[in-house]
């Protein structure tokens, strides 16, 4: 059916669904018949009348992988949330996402994939059997498919279930005078959240409501701090609409968690160059020819480009393979780097990197406006 991801049902254990008392409805798509005999000397008349039931509008809950997401400007956060049908049939819900700025401008993109989502949902009619099949009305079944997810609470707790297969059943019916009972029609569920019952004789009883699960994806491409040096947040809501009625109109809701995206005001850049010593080429990163015997120096310049300060900042390197690093070869900013004495090979990049700094920074520090540039040298083999 529809994408989902098992790590997101598996910890989701504790959505507030609604409880079981709440559903003594039946479950939408049922059909109510009835037929009424009139018997008399030398015959007999049966009439019959169908209702079907629709789906009582009701606001879906919610979950989300992470409550913050951390980026810089122009990278892409992604959440994934979780929405899970209350209602006692199936529903369409329309769904936006708003987002309020702190500290920061307006996303340069925010999506929201998919902007409809359709959930099925029913009301089981009896309890499951012995042989682990759980039974909603006949008809009730729409959009209940094998391989969706579904939520049921038992006990109390709310479990994941994966429909294995669904078998329809028929509803009642009424030829000439004679009436056939519905067949309902049955579920197949696998467990998904660790814990969860398997279902067998009573697990599930009569009048519990059984609600698809489905993820959906919101992304937000950073904008851009407004004060240097701070931290800015987007906070995302989810916004949705039934299409199911309620009273004659349909429900408005949102996700009430108030997810973040934090973006973070330091960024970097780090820009790789290579030139041919032994040939006078200059710094380049793509097009530089060697021969074996020839030297190579290498050109590490990390920088900011956030405005703000970059700290902690370490570069690490490996020597390229086809080459052998040549002693004492490292600087940083112009300055003698000393070769590694404790590691397993002499060059200072590898295991673990360097602590690298500016002109005017502290070990560590890149500070906004300079550079931290590191240079080695390699002999071609």
């Amino acid at each position: 059916m529809k994408i989902f991801s098992k790590i997101l049902v598996a910890t989701g254990a504790a959505l507030a669904l609604l409880p079981v008392s709440a559903w003594s409805a039946v479950g939408g798509g049922a059909v109510i018949h009835n037929a009424a005999t009139l018997s008399y000397a030398g015959g007999q008349i049966t009439a019959a009348v169908q209702v079907t039931v629709t789906t009582l509008a009701s606001t879906p809950v919610f979950d989300v992988d992470a409550l913050n997401v951390d980026s810089y400007t122009g990278d892409t956060a992604t959440f994934q949330y979780t929405i899970s049908s209350t209602a006692n049939g199936t529903d369409t819900y329309s769904l936006t996402t708003d987002v309020v700025n702190n500290g920061v401008s307006a996303p340069t993109a925010l999506t929201t994939s998919p902007a409809t989502v359709n959930l099925g949902a029913s009301v089981t009619s009896l309890d499951s059997d012995a042989a682990g099949n759980v039974y909603i009305p006949a008809n009730s079944q729409t959009n209940l498919d094998a391989g969706d997810f579904v939520v049921i609470t038992i006990g109390g707790n709310d479990y994941v279930y994966e429909i294995s297969s669904v078998s329809p059943g028929t509803p009642s019916t009424t030829v000439g005078n004679t009436t056939t009972a519905e067949v309902p029609t049955s579920l197949a569920l696998t467990p998904v959240t660790g814990g969860a019952p398997v279902i067998g004789a009573g697990v599930v009883p009569a009048g519990t409501q059984i609600g698809e699960q489905q993820v959906i994806t919101v992304q937000v491409e950073s904008g851009t701090p407004t004060t240097s040096g701070t931290d800015g947040t987007h906070t995302l809501t989810v916004n949705g609409a039934t299409t199911a009625l309620n009273g004659g109109s349909v429900l408005l809701f949102d996700d009430g968690l108030n997810a973040t995206n934090t973006v973070l005001s330091g960024d970097g850049t780090l820009t790789k160059e290579v030139r041919n010593v032994t040939t006078g080429g200059s710094f380049a990163t793509s097009g530089v020819t060697a021969q074996s015997g020839d030297q190579l120096e290498y050109r590490l310049t990390a920088a900011s480009s956030s405005g703000s300060d970059l700290t902690a900042a370490v570069i690490a390197d490996l020597v390229p393979d086809y080459t052998s690093y040549v002693a004492s070869s490292t600087t940083l900013n112009g300055a003698a780097v000393a070769d590694d004495a404790v590691g397993t090979t002499p060059f200072v990049l590898d295991e673990g990197g360097l602590q690298v700094n500016s002109a005017t920074g502290a070990p560590g520090v890149v500070v906004s406006g300079e550079t931290a540039i590191v240079t080695f040298t390699v002999l071609v083999d």
